[in-house]
């Protein structure tokens, strides 16, 4: 248990900046307890780098999954594209109309409203 709490002092006085105080830790615990704690520092150490290690993967793989749906993405959309440029829109003016061949009815609307306006008291 000292040991465990002699590696967290050395660790804290490592991240501090403090590095003559994490020796002066070190060899005033004595050599079993110096070993005991370097011991603990290496096997922190390798947990570390397993855990960077698998993050790594995890992140590799995520980034090859990313890139496969992408692709996929780009394919759909490129298909879509291609529906749209094929598929035959039907004509919204048929052949012979007349252009603006409901312009009277904005002008009995125009006029209804100038009436009723007039009606109600507009001026």
């Amino acid at each position: 248990m000292a040991n465990e709490d002699l590696a967290k002092q050395v660790m804290q006085a490592l991240a501090g900046g403090d590095r003559t105080r994490a020796a002066g830790l070190l060899r005033a615990a004595g050599m079993p307890a110096m070993r005991q704690a370097l011991d603990q520092f290496k096997a922190q150490a390798e947990n570390e780098r397993r855990a960077l290690k698998a993050l790594g993967d995890s992140a590799h793989g995520a980034v090859g999954n990313v890139g496969s749906q992408g692709e996929q993405a780009r394919t759909q959309a490129q298909s879509a594209l291609q529906a749209l440029r094929t598929h035959k829109h039907p004509p919204t003016v048929e052949m012979g109309e007349k252009p603006g061949s409901l312009r009277w009815v904005m002008i009995v609307l125009g006029l209804l409203a100038l009436a009723a306006w007039l009606a109600f008291g507009g001026l």
